[in-house]
């Protein structure tokens, strides 16, 4: 299933593809530990704190990416030189 949005997002260099692959690592993690929470009968206290890191992950990142949009004019990895 990794491998499936690997290939969907295969620009490796867009920084939005990789904070979207970034996130859907994330929620794949996020439905295993549901799972097993589920299974072994545990708190579910644990994937309220997983599930708001996930959510302040994804609002840091988009932040970045707007500063860098903002500074470089684009959100490709490959623009964002230093030496301009």
């Amino acid at each position: 299933m990794l491998f499936l949005f690997m290939y969907i997002f295969f620009n490796f260099f867009s920084f939005l593809s990789s904070l979207l692959l970034l996130e859907a690592c994330s929620l794949i993690l996020f439905l295993f530990f549901s799972m097993y929470l589920m299974i072994f009968g545990v708190s579910m206290k644990f994937l309220l704190y997983y599930f708001v890191f996930i959510v302040s992950e994804s609002a840091v990142g988009l932040s970045i990416l707007v500063t860098t949009m903002k500074t470089f004019g684009s959100g490709n990895f490959r623009s964002m030189s230093l030496t301009k």
